[in-house]
């Protein structure tokens, strides 16, 4: 296994402690699940390079809660969207503390990816890999990073708590709207992919060598 690759799973670990607690499971920040889970046979089809939106998304998710609002199980709102719902004082504060709550977190795992990252370094340069000390400094901080990221989710919680019924109401319609687009994403990506699928089946067979 390459270095990326031990760095990349290490990192995974770690991240899919947060992921687990604020990412929206029921309605998701635009992401296309059923695209992760294509057969490898159809990795080549139209879009396919592109590779999983839910990566794309759930980055543009944490840019979203850095500058907007995240909900837990709805999903990232915008900072223009979160401007609709025309916070007041009190509101604004509930969020900002859930913001640098969060960015505490993101921090946080950064600083322990990179303990983790020295630790392989330094095994890769004295020439003796042990996984199982990888594996161990990897999950040292499990238990911190799941009660952190339960605070964090609780923060914003704290702000969906706080909203009028007005507010849920257009946080509704927009989630409504996001759905909707979603919706019509995976049908026109179904379609291409039937499409690929059909004119793949009416090419020739290789001739045998």
């Amino acid at each position: 296994m390459s270095r990326i690759a031990l760095r990349h799973t290490l990192a995974g670990l770690s991240m899919a402690i947060t992921a687990g607690l604020l990412s929206a499971p029921t309605i998701a920040a635009t992401t296309d699940a059923p695209a992760a889970t294509q057969s490898s046979a159809a990795k080549s089809a139209p879009d396919a390079h592109k590779g999983p939106r839910g990566e794309h998304h759930g980055r543009h998710g944490h840019h979203m809660g850095r500058d907007g609002m995240m909900i837990p199980g709805l999903g990232p709102v915008s900072k223009a969207q979160l401007d609709t719902l025309k916070l007041d004082a009190n509101q604004q504060g509930l969020v900002q503390q859930a913001r640098d709550a969060q960015l505490s977190l993101f921090k946080a795992h950064r600083e322990a990816g990179a303990g983790r990252h020295q630790l392989l370094d330094k095994q890769l340069a004295d020439g003796k890999l042990d996984p199982r000390a990888l594996m161990a400094a990897s999950e040292a901080n499990r238990d911190q990073f799941r009660t952190q990221a339960g605070q964090v989710r609780d923060k914003w919680l704290a702000v969906w708590d706080s909203l009028n019924d007005t507010q849920r109401g257009q946080v509704a319609e927009l989630v409504k709207a996001r759905e909707a687009r979603m919706k019509d994403r995976q049908e026109k990506r179904a379609e291409r992919m039937q499409q690929w699928r059909a004119e793949r089946a009416q090419q020739p067979a290789p001739s045998a060598s």
